[in-house]
């Protein structure tokens, strides 16, 4: 399959360049953009928030998000996230989010994923681990 035509669907390897800001047009919370990197889809209530919103995308493709603060954790689940200082009172965190690959993951990444995900109930650990979580 030719790189380009891949798109984000279940049980897909996706990583991201994840940027954080104040603004659809500053991406000020973050420094420089933060990789990340999860199986797609493996959520134990099905797809979470932030999953819903690449459905479909491909590689290059930029998905602007808009969330309140508070709902970070729930956007999320179980997902790995950075972990960013936000300023105070602030109402709402744009994040953009940027394909850079789409893969097939193999049956281990699967499985540890899976294991990670039962490890903390479904969701977030609070970052104690030091799995990333938080």
């Amino acid at each position: 399959m030719n790189e380009s035509n891949r798109h984000v669907e279940n049980l897909k390897k996706i990583t991201l360049s994840l940027a954080a800001g104040t603004s659809e047009s500053t991406m000020d919370i973050t420094p420089q953009p933060s990789s990340m990197e999860f199986i797609f889809g493996l959520g134990p209530e099905g797809m979470t928030p932030f999953e819903y919103r690449l459905v479909d995308h491909r590689i290059g493709d930029e998905v602007l998000i808009k969330i309140k603060p508070g709902d970070l954790s729930e956007t999320f689940q179980h997902i790995p996230r950075p972990v960013w200082i936000l300023p105070q009172n602030l109402d709402t965190v744009y994040l953009r989010a940027k394909i850079l690959t789409i893969s097939q993951p193999d049956n281990r990444e699967i499985v540890k994923a899976m294991a990670a995900i039962a490890q903390h109930g479904g969701d977030g650990c609070g970052g104690d681990c030091g799995c990333g979580c938080g």
